[in-house]
């Protein structure tokens, strides 16, 4: 069973780069190929995300969602005329959510990656955290990323410990520098933004285990700013001042998101090949990690 209890999932995001389809739609739950109990079936990305995590072990979860949007709050709420009408699938999601506490919490306004994480505050309180991106799904047999993840968050008493990889182009990433303590495991240095000339090949990947101190340290990197709120602005003073570690994911492993209408067309071929043959084919722009 996890050691971590609570997970909050980030889908407040405007998705601009996905327009016309996110005027109306939701990215976070364009679908993507799973494996199901007879065959694959297509299932929207946060909520395999979702069952990656309760897999895990995790059973309370806090939605950030934006508030003029609610196909997340309904796709994740048991109506009583909800029946699984011998659809498998069906049947085992909704028993997945009987066993869950969901919470909900709006972002008004898209001012950062930060602020939205900020309002899932009162839900987390005092406990540490997995903080999952409702974008990004690693495809990683048996859950292991998270098992390390929260391992190596664990082992080196780490204020915050997140996945990372390495990219043949890192430029539209944070880029960290660090050093190898373990294989795999990473003790961040520095972190750059998108910058035009990285200094490693890394990238952060945003799924995070956070101590809850990062609430006061994001209200320290939200002075820096005037209007918007950054979580790597705290990540980075995290650096500064605590102790950040990186899990590298493995070559058995594979990062897909739906940023953009390319990557979204990966995203559904990598998973097709996950469901349908136990693992995929990497795709060279992708990472080269052991």
């Amino acid at each position: 069973m996890a050691r971590i209890r609570k997970c909050v999932i980030t889908a407040a995001g405007t998705g601009t780069r996905l327009l016309p389809f996110t005027k109306e739609g939701i990215k976070e739950m364009m679908p993507v190929y799973a494996k199901g109990t007879k065959g694959i079936v297509l299932k929207p990305i946060i909520q395999i995300i979702y069952e990656s995590v309760f897999d895990f072990g995790i059973r309370d979860f806090c939605f950030v969602v934006r508030k003029k949007k609610r196909a997340i709050n309904d796709h994740f709420t048991i109506n009583k005329n909800d029946r699984a009408n011998g659809n498998a699938e069906i049947g085992i999601f909704l028993n997945m959510i009987s066993q869950s506490e969901i919470t909900y919490a709006q972002q008004k306004n898209p001012r950062g990656f930060g602020d939205a994480v900020s309002k899932s505050k009162s839900f987390v309180g005092e406990a540490n955290f997995l903080l999952h991106a409702g974008d990004d799904i690693i495809l990683s047999p048996n859950n292991d990323h998270l098992q390390r993840l929260e391992d190596a968050f664990f082992k080196y008493n780490a204020d915050v410990a997140f996945l990372i990889d390495e990219m043949d182009d890192v430029r539209a990433y944070g880029v960290i520098e660090g050093a190898e303590i373990e294989r795999g495991i990473i003790k961040i240095k520095a972190l750059e933004e998108k910058p035009k000339k990285p200094k490693s090949n890394m990238g952060v990947i945003a799924i995070y285990i956070f101590k809850s101190s990062v609430f006061s340290i994001l209200e320290k990197a939200r002075s820096r700013r005037r209007d918007d709120m950054q979580l790597s602005d705290a990540v980075k003073i995290i650096i500064d001042s605590g102790n950040a570690i990186g899990v590298k994911i493995k070559r058995s492993e594979r990062r897909i998101d739906v940023g953009m209408p390319e990557s979204y067309v990966n995203s559904v071929n990598a998973s097709y090949q996950f469901s349908t043959k136990g693992g995929y084919h990497r795709f060279k722009s992708q990472a080269k990690n052991g």
